[in-house]
């Protein structure tokens, strides 16, 4: 099989932005697994594919539990839908679009729920056929501006993307629900430490949203989180009070003018003043909650300067007339003496670490996070714009739709950086890992046949009453490579178990088994074996072949990892 481990050079990750140091991108190039056609596109290679499928499988089996139907919509899409959504104005430059032979203008599909609307709109006829639960996973497209950290901020990109439809909005509301749950299975059964925390729709649009990160230092979110109640949000979407609970006075205020404007003039359509406490600043996103802007209008927001002696500076005179006043919950007075019985009272500001909890008396914790998953109650944003309406119980409403994502190239690329230790290779999570053990015969006299008879040994072993090593294990027979090369590369691509066939294998029937499973820091108490060796990342032990199942079995069923895994692989 194409192995291609190699060495890693700076004209292997043009384009990527690099830090000191091996990213996971050189590490998943290194082993094998990605190869980089240009900046932000990459070719899944033979191990990376293998990885994707059986992430598939997991999220392809908990969809069809919750009625999920696939289908393949396609990537090549027309822009007529996009307009009437808005979103053809929206997306902005990061949208892929080009002219075909005819001049007729095309675009790459980031997302499809234009599309998916379409098809419902003219496929389906009755309430009787709702509801409706469609996802794909497919190729999408974004052009971004600085493709960085491999898979994780790629232009083409792979996503489970599923579509419900209900005909009213507490059976959507539910459908959210079943779909969070469903998420929660799926990621459970991958094995990699997760969060799931409140969120801002973006441009997809809604206003019920959660994302589901895995939690890690090299995260590009920042999630803040309650220890007391388990409140956990992104922090552009977080909800907090000040430190002690208390408003500052008028003179601690940041006081700003927040502008809506329109074209390329920079019109100024509609204004207000936006007060926050000194130690924060304004969120755009929840002003935009108050204030809606429409797709071809953008929301802009200044400071107000102070005067030199740290009192207010009145606003500009060149400003116009402003609507009412958004004065923010940690703010006691608004300045310059302004009414707050007029003002908008409210939460105006982004959260940070250390400030109070929005729903107890906790404190905000921060920690950095990978998103790879993105789940949406959206309404009848895209029913209404294109016309998508249902007959029910007397009277005829727009159909209530949802979306739900999972990226899942950024899931392989995410889960290996969350898995893996510097200096040592990557380490897979077992029910995604590409193979689950690789054979290695490092004698002549422990050679093809011996290693085809631990192959056997490995078909018969049971986890949980599945024979998880099924068409999972590796002999590798490229003899024309050193013992110390082999050995190394089978560490390098993350393989959970190493069975080497060493030069006293004929004499004593005894293998090395090396593991590196991700959560495991010491050997199982009720596993017995001749010679156990740990480091914390990586335990050994010498096994007799005839015991090699019933050890396999002890270890792996002890091993909490095993519980989600063995039905998945």
């Amino acid at each position: 099989m194409l192995l291609p481990t190699k060495k890693i050079t700076k004209s292997n990750i043009e384009g990527e932005g690099r830090t000191a140091g091996q990213s996971t991108t050189d590490l998943l190039t290194k082993a094998g697994y990605i190869y980089q056609s240009s900046a932000g596109i990459y070719t899944l290679m033979p191990l990376a594919q293998r990885v994707i499928q059986k992430i598939e499988l997991i999220i392809d089996e908990e969809m069809r539990r919750v009625g999920g139907q696939k289908l393949a919509m396609p990537n090549l899409l027309t822009p007529d839908n996009w307009k009437k959504t808005g979103r053809w104005q929206s997306t902005g430059d990061e949208l892929f679009s080009f002219k075909d032979r005819k001049n007729a203008t095309m675009l790459l599909g980031p997302t499809h729920e234009e599309e998916v609307t379409a098809i419902v709109k003219d496929m389906v006829r009755s309430y009787r056929q709702y509801p409706l639960r469609l996802y794909q996973t497919t190729r999408k497209f974004r052009d971004e501006a600085r493709p960085r950290a491999g898979l994780l901020r790629g232009r083409e990109f792979m996503m489970k993307d599923m579509y419900t439809f209900d005909v009213g909005k507490e059976q959507a509301i539910e459908t959210f629900h079943a779909m969070e749950v469903a998420y929660r299975r799926c990621f459970d059964r991958i094995g990699v430490a997760y969060a799931v925390a409140e969120a801002d729709s973006g441009n997809i649009g809604g206003s019920l949203s959660k994302e589901f990160h895995f939690v890690n230092q090299s995260g590009e979110d920042t999630l803040l989180a309650c220890k007391g109640c388990g409140y956990t949000a992104n922090e552009e979407r977080a909800l907090s009070k000040s430190p002690a609970n208390e408003r500052t006075g008028a003179g601690q205020n940041k006081r700003y003018v927040a502008r809506v404007v329109e074209g390329s003039d920079g019109k100024v359509v509609r204004q207000r003043i936006v007060e926050v406490a000194h130690e924060h600043e304004p969120s755009v996103l929840k002003i935009k909650r108050v204030w809606p802007i429409k797709p071809n209008q953008r929301l802009e927001v200044a400071e107000v300067a102070a005067d030199n002696d740290g009192s207010s500076s009145e606003v500009p005179s060149s400003v116009a007339t402003f609507e009412q006043l958004l004065l923010d919950d940690c703010a006691a007075e608004a300045r310059n003496g302004d009414s707050t019985d007029e003002a908008v009272r409210g939460d105006w500001h982004i959260a940070k670490a250390g400030d109070g909890c929005g729903e107890c008396s906790g404190v905000l914790e921060a920690q950095r996070a990978i998103e790879v998953g993105h789940i949406f109650y959206l309404g009848d944003k895209y029913s209404k714009a294109l016309d998508l309406s249902v007959l029910y119980q007397g009277q005829r409403e727009y159909v209530q739709m949802g979306c739900f994502g999972i990226g899942v190239s950024r899931v392989l690329q995410a889960a290996a950086e969350c898995s893996s230790v510097e200096g040592r290779g990557l380490r897979w999570p077992l029910s995604i890992a590409p193979y689950l053990a690789s054979v290695v015969p490092v004698a002549e006299n422990s050679g093809t046949k011996a290693a085809e008879d631990v192959y056997r040994v490995l078909g018969s072993v049971r986890v949980h009453g599945a024979h998880i090593f099924k068409d999972n294990v590796l002999i590798d027979d490229r003899d024309y490579l050193s013992t110390g090369f082999r050995l190394n590369d089978a560490q390098l691509m993350g393989i959970p178990l190493t069975i080497v066939l060493g030069s006293g294998f004929a004499e004593s029937g005894q293998v090395e088994v090396q593991l590196r499973v991700p959560g495991m820091q010491s050997m199982p108490e009720n596993v017995s074996s001749a010679s156990t060796t740990s480091d914390g990342y990586e335990h050994r032990a010498r096994v007799r072949v005839e015991e090699l199942g019933q050890f396999l079995s002890q270890v792996l069923e002890s091993h909490c990892v095993a519980l989600g895994m063995a039905h998945a692989v």
